[in-house]
């Protein structure tokens, strides 16, 4: 059953299925509103500021897109980091490879940042999630690369994905590392008053 709450739209600026799918598993009802920005870090800006100023754009993007103040709208960005090194989206093939190779054998951190937007105040949550990769063979790594799975991911995986035989442990959000930190988004609802006590 789908929790109404009423007289508070819920948006969710985002076109990624996997994040509308994380947000159904709340039971709430929500529009998504598409509300495209800009994925470039600033100089000398670290990957967590990054992150989080990129959930926060999205969020704001898409508040002023729809109509009215008293509303509810959601960002989010993730990221992968290893070896001090930010991984984004893959721009190809040979992209994902270089990034899987990277991946292989070892621990990596996934940062998901989400924010609210609501009647122009922010409120920002951070998550950061541990991952460990078995070690990949160059087989491996090209046939999941031929699965395109690996397109428009952080990382180049899926972890809810054919990527799920690859990992060794996990500590920290498996929600997190598909993109929606549940925990912090339902304590971000709380506070934006979202939710009436």
């Amino acid at each position: 059953m789908t929790q109404t709450i009423k007289n508070k739209p819920l948006y969710l600026a985002s076109n990624s299925p996997r994040r509308k799918a994380l947000l159904e598993q709340l039971n709430l009802e929500f529009d998504v509103v598409n509300a495209p920005v800009e994925e470039v870090a600033l100089p000398h800006e670290s990957p967590e500021s990054y992150v989080r100023r990129i959930a926060i754009e999205k969020a704001l993007a898409g508040f002023n897109k729809v109509v009215g103040k008293v509303v509810w709208v959601i960002g989010g960005d993730t990221v992968v980091l290893v070896d001090g090194k930010v991984l984004g989206k893959p721009k190809n093939p040979v992209d994902s490879y270089r990034m899987l190779s990277r991946l292989s054998g070892k621990s990596h951190t996934v940062l998901s940042a989400i924010a609210i937007v609501f009647d122009g105040e922010v409120f920002s949550s951070l998550n950061q999630t541990q991952v460990t990769f078995k070690t990949l063979s160059d087989n491996e790594i090209k046939q999941y690369i031929a699965t395109e799975e690996p397109q428009d991911k952080a990382g180049s995986y899926a972890i809810q994905g054919l990527a799920a035989k690859f990992i060794t442990g996990i500590e920290g959000s498996y929600t997190g590392v598909m993109g929606l930190p549940l925990f912090e988004l339902n304590e971000l609802l709380t506070q934006s008053g979202y939710y009436t006590k």
